[in-house]
């Protein structure tokens, strides 16, 4: 070999070393961002157990502390990139917010209810409860968004805190539109109007100081979302009429005998009953693959810093959970409720990913107030779930 090729060889092998060391220095900063949720079902069985036990000896009031030691086993249970969720929320703040919520709206509401009763006519007393009943759905929307604000503020990852910001009135109030428009459309503007409030909410998260991002990208615009819902409507009241149709004719039941409540003897009971199966089932298939579509939409939609979610849940993960789950409650007689809510945050995590990378060095954490009590708005209207 002469000098000249020699040298060449030389030349490219430490080129190569150098882009082997580049390739290797890039993986060892490109952190891992794998999602995994290992949580064991024995675990929260035995964690809703005891605070069943406890509710029952404390009247229901060992609930905030029962729903803690819930979501600080189901946060350490979730793993992004190896490095585990961290819940800093106490019970107590649970219980000072639900006391608050009690005496600021759930108690002078119910005392309108009843003034209004006792005093006003009968019109202007249809107008007062139609308002107050309307403004419901102002503070429903508001509770959820101010339970999601106390969620994410006691939510760390790698130390970071998460945060939530925007008016919950505002949120409270496109709720109750959008809820009217539903109701308006007969549906049809649901899946719209579901979307634009996940946009509501997910435009005024944060991790740490980079803002989430909701945006109809190219991999979100594939999901059938309208169309998965036209099945599901169409699907749905076909299912309906026909079983509705099976009652006269299959069944023999005429249109006198429904009105007056129809025969009670024991094998039309039982026909009655069977006959309702396939028309869950049908609906349910409809219905989950419908719900299956949204949830991939929206998580698709969704990135942040340089990272950008996706999801692989399907119909069958939704229809396989709402029968395992109701098995699992009835079977445990209600002890089994933690335990089954773990299930769904368990499978849709195992179903995310992230793409991307996030360079944590550069986050800032947020400076935003966290507030200070818990989730008492929505948990008096029983809105709140144990994650």
């Amino acid at each position: 070999m002469s000098d000249e090729e020699l040298s060449a060889s030389r030349e490219g092998a430490t080129v190569s070393h150098s882009a082997s060391n580049a390739e290797t220095s890039d993986a060892e900063r490109r952190p891992d961002l794998t999602i995994q949720n290992r949580s064991n079902i024995f675990r929260m069985l035995w964690i809703g157990f005891y605070t069943t036990i406890l509710n029952i000896l404390t009247l229901t009031v060992f609930r905030f502390w029962g729903r803690t030691h819930f979501r600080r086993q189901l946060w350490a249970d979730t793993t992004v990139g190896g490095e585990p969720l961290e819940y800093t929320g106490r019970g107590l703040e649970l219980f000072v917010g639900f006391l608050i919520a009690i005496f600021t709206f759930m108690l002078p509401f119910a005392a309108a209810l009843i003034l209004a009763q006792l005093f006003l006519d009968t019109i202007t007393l249809g107008i007062v409860v139609t308002v107050l009943y309307l403004f419901l759905f102002v503070i429903v929307g508001a509770a959820i968004y101010l339970a999601r604000r106390y969620h994410l503020s006691r939510t760390r990852y790698r130390g970071i805190r998460f945060a939530q910001t925007g008016s919950a009135w505002r949120y409270g109030f496109a709720v109750l539109g959008y809820t009217l428009l539903t109701a308006v459309t007969l549906g049809w503007v649901g899946p719209y109007a579901r979307l634009r409030l996940s946009r509501m909410l997910w435009n005024g998260a944060w991790f740490g100081s980079e803002r989430f991002r909701y945006e109809n990208t190219e991999a979100a615009s594939t999901e059938p979302v309208y169309l998965s819902f036209a099945l599901a409507w169409v699907g749905g009241v076909g299912a309906y009429i026909g079983w509705i149709a099976f009652l006269f004719l299959g069944l023999g039941l005429s249109p006198e005998e429904a009105a007056a409540g129809a025969t009670q003897e024991l094998e039309f009971i039982a026909k009655l009953y069977l006959s309702l199966i396939p028309l869950a089932i049908v609906i349910g298939v409809f219905v989950a693959w419908h719900e299956a579509v949204m949830i991939r939409k929206i998580v698709k939609s969704l990135s942040v810093a340089d990272t950008r979610f996706s999801a692989r849940i399907g119909a069958w993960d939704i229809i396989e959970l709402a029968i395992t789950n109701t098995l699992l409650i009835i079977f445990t007689l209600g002890i089994g409720v933690m335990a089954a809510q773990m299930r769904v945050w368990k499978r849709i995590a195992n179903r995310m990913s992230l793409e991307g990378e996030i360079d944590f060095a550069s986050i800032r954490q947020n400076e935003d107030a966290a507030p200070k009590q818990g989730e008492g708005l929505a948990d008096g209207l029983d809105l709140i779930s144990n994650f």
